[in-house]
């Protein structure tokens, strides 16, 4: 049984939204063009935890006692779809989750249960529209869906910032509505909704908002506009951020029509003095970043395409498939250490003792039940710039000023060593 909806799921609902003519353009494209990444089948297994884990935690609500081996450390080894689990994956991946969905029940009033695991939600005035709700959790006034992400590249929010104002995640909305819709006797009388991502590996773990009945209402509309537009006969499409995971850019021409906007960007030398208004240099170099970036999303995208193509037995001029080399790995250890120990080799020179990261540590500190102190992790001093757009939340940096103070500092650190 698939776990996605043919017209339109939650992790689709703002791509249609948006572009109604993807719809058509995904559906004609070959079915292995929708292939599946790395990083997916790496989300998809540490779901697999996170769904025992909530599993677990249901029956022990019901009664059941827990076992002291019922954790994730001690399922380490274990696999979980196509992979075993490691102490990475706990402790940048699981524990990390925990402590987010721990601290969005408590900002929620805490005392809830375990009612939906993978729950399948059907969405009201769409025939065959439906999404699966990884987590829903219930106490006496408040229903929480939580969706887990565990990539570390995109970010994804509960609720997007921009300069027309607050934007709920369409997915999450698309799951609201659908649950509300499906689990009737779960959202009766005034409680309230409240949407959640938890991405362990991204800056903000944790994002949330509540969802209003009027909310619903509203994006059920505009879901049913555009699922009926979509199935018109010349469907708009539209380019932009939803775009990222779609496969039909491959063949969109809003996406193969950068292509010869990037090669029909006439360069601009760099012939007048740096100033901080803009230039011709200043707006040659905005332009072609903006092309350049969207030539590599659409090259990802005929990457993935390609690979999956010959795959599947086509033919593509000028290219083939060959094995993938991966990097050797030790046999057992207990055959390695004995077997290098008899070469002459010492303990010292088989093993090597080295400090784990922050969040290895992190991990062990609370398994002790400490906590590291700050003092013993700190941010080297840096002069060095990096690129970001202008809506960037961190503080501007304004290099001739910062070019100063650091000339500053560093006249008053020769002043100081000559007094010395």
């Amino acid at each position: 049984m698939t776990k996605h909806s043919a017209i339109v799921g939650g992790s689709t609902a703002g791509r249609l939204l948006a572009c109604p003519g993807s719809f058509k353009a995904t559906q004609a494209l070959p079915p292995s063009a929708d292939i599946s990444s790395e990083y997916a089948n790496e989300g998809t297994a540490m779901h697999a935890v996170m769904d025992r884990l909530a599993h677990q935690r249901a029956l022990i609500a019901d009664g059941m006692p827990e076992h002291p081996q019922a954790t994730p450390e001690h399922w380490i080894g274990q696999h979980f779809v196509d992979r075993a689990l490691t102490a990475e994956h706990v402790d940048e991946m699981i524990e990390p989750a925990l402590r987010a969905l721990d601290e969005l029940e408590v900002i929620y009033g805490d005392n809830f249960k375990v009612v939906g695991v993978e729950e399948r939600v059907a969405f009201p005035g769409v025939p065959g529209a439906f999404g699966t709700v990884d987590l829903i959790l219930a106490n006496h006034d408040t229903v929480i869906l939580a969706d887990w992400k565990f990539g570390s590249g995109v970010p994804v929010k509960a609720v997007y910032h921009d300069a027309e104002g607050d934007l709920v995640n369409p997915q999450l909305l698309f799951y609201t509505t659908a649950a509300h819709n499906t689990l009737k006797k779960l959202f009766r009388g005034k409680t309230t909704l409240v949407a959640a991502i938890i991405q362990p590996r991204a800056d903000e773990p944790l994002t949330h908002t509540t969802i209003t009945r009027t909310d619903m209402k509203w994006f059920k509309e505009d879901m049913a506009a555009a699922v009926v537009e979509a199935l018109e006969r010349d469907p708009i499409r539209r380019r932009g951020e939803h775009c990222r995971f779609a496969p039909c850019k491959v063949d969109c021409p809003l996406w193969t029509g950068p292509m010869l906007e990037l090669s029909a960007l006439t360069p601009k030398p760099r012939t007048e003095p740096v100033d901080n208004k803009l230039t011709p240099y200043g707006q040659y170099l905005a332009d072609a970043k903006a092309l350049a970036d969207q030539l590599a999303m659409f090259s990802n995208e005929v990457n993935d395409q390609l690979h999956a193509y010959l795959e599947d037995g086509g033919m593509v001029p000028g290219w083939r498939l060959k094995a993938k080399v991966k990097q050797r790995q030790w046999i057992d250890e207990d055959t390695v250490v004995k077997r290098l120990t008899n070469l002459g080799l010492t303990l010292d020179e088989i093993y090597q003792t080295k400090l784990g990261t922050f969040k290895q540590v992190e991990a062990a500190a609370r398994r002790h039940g400490t906590e590291i102190p700050d003092e013993l992790r700190v941010a080297p001093a840096t002069h060095e710039t990096t690129v970001c757009r202008t809506d960037d939340p961190a503080p501007v940096v304004q290099r001739h000023l910062a070019i100063e103070q650091f000339a500053a500092s560093l006249a008053l650190l020769k002043g100081s060593q000559k007094q010395g």
